[in-house]
């Protein structure tokens, strides 16, 4: 069972990040089974480069909930399930960083697209999210938005899974 995930973040210091929108989407091997998308208040200033980025300004998230206010409900969805993503690490590290800001602790295997593209397909010019799924044909419609990224994601693990 697997967990795609993508996050987007305030920016700022390493290990100081907070996440500003989650995706989850809960894959099977066979078919999405489950998936969970928020905006979250991360009680921080967004950075400027991330606004632009994203298109998520800091007067988006002033009236929704906190990450401690899904804390659970995103544990309960990734418990148990291998942690699928596009350089992963990052992502990884972010959401166990904000769960432990929460008091939980969590470990999760992981898997990472980008490595396995370039396992898979060591010649290729870029491995970024945008120019795999202009190479494999996979619709990504608005990069740099946590649910739209997740599936581009999870599309490219189908196929680098094969």
């Amino acid at each position: 069972m697997f967990a795609i995930i993508d996050t987007e973040t305030s920016g700022g210091k390493f290990n100081e990040e907070k996440i500003i929108e989650i995706a989850i989407i809960i894959y099977d091997s066979k078919k999405i089974i489950d998936s969970f998308t928020t905006l979250i208040k991360p009680n921080v200033k967004v950075d400027y480069f991330v606004q632009k980025l994203t298109g998520i300004k800091n007067s988006d998230l002033v009236d929704k909930k906190t990450f401690k206010d899904y804390a659970k409900r995103i544990l309960n969805l990734v418990r148990n399930k291998t942690i699928v993503g596009h350089n992963v690490e990052y992502d990884y590290r972010i959401l166990k960083n904000e769960l432990e800001s929460c008091n939980i602790k969590f470990s999760s295997d992981t898997i990472c697209t980008i490595k396995m593209a370039k396992e898979k397909y060591n010649d290729l010019k870029y491995y970024n999210l945008n120019y795999l799924c202009n190479y494999f044909n996979i619709e990504l419609k608005n990069h740099h938005r946590a649910y739209d990224d997740a599936l581009a994601t999870l599309e490219l693990f189908k196929i680098l899974n094969k």
